[in-house]
């Protein structure tokens, strides 16, 4: 009998990929597939970032005491919330982060907006070992998905001459939605899992 991998991994590392949404490339009829698509023509902001923070999810609750009754409190959902991703990553030549706040700041179009995934991969683990044992590099075991982000700060390095370490620049985008979606159903993400054998 065979069960599939739920370890948790215990060395991992991720990426991370944005496209367009919306903005004055972006035809606001298209679909999310085919905006992915024509954002791949200069619009994505993808890979080296060095720390993602705001993975998270609230749901604000609502209680109501309802007259007489003294046994419960009855509760409703209110509202979502999501609180902003925060995105490190070393500075480079690569000004993209900056060239996409300043659009937002100062276009009299729409603003460009971004929605983008978060990928998490299985590095050493015991998904990582059934990946090199399927020939593959590293597994992909999580991944969440945020919509409509705006630049809301963007931090440049502290500079100080005297330090030997890494210039960091930081990114918090606002978005109206955070999602975790199935890895299996992430265009090419799925056949790389379906490759990776069960435990045994």
């Amino acid at each position: 009998m065979t069960t599939p991998m739920l370890q948790p991994a215990l060395a991992f590392n991720f990426s991370v990929t944005m496209w367009d949404v919306q903005g004055p490339n972006v035809d606001s009829t298209l679909g999310a597939a085919a905006s992915a698509a024509a954002a791949a023509a200069g619009q994505l902001i993808f890979g080296t970032f060095a720390e993602v923070a705001g993975l998270e999810s609230d749901l604000e609750i609502e209680t109501y005491q309802e007259g007489g009754r003294n046994d419960r409190v009855h509760r409703f959902l209110k509202t979502a919330k999501f609180p902003n991703l925060v995105l490190k990553r070393g500075t480079t030549a690569r000004g993209d982060l900056w060239d996409w706040q300043a659009q937002v700041m100062s276009t009299s179009k729409a603003a460009i907006r971004k929605s983008g995934l978060v990928i998490l991969f299985d590095r050493n683990g015991p998904g990582g070992r059934l990946a090199a044992a399927a020939g593959l590099t590293r597994i992909p075991i999580a991944a969440w998905l945020f919509e409509r982000g705006l630049p809301e700060k963007l931090q440049g390095p502290a500079l100080d001459a005297k330090s030997s370490t890494v210039a960091i620049e930081l990114l918090e985008i606002s978005h109206e939605r955070l999602t975790r979606v199935s890895v299996s159903t992430l265009p090419g993400l799925g056949d790389i899992v379906s490759k990776i054998p069960t435990l045994t």
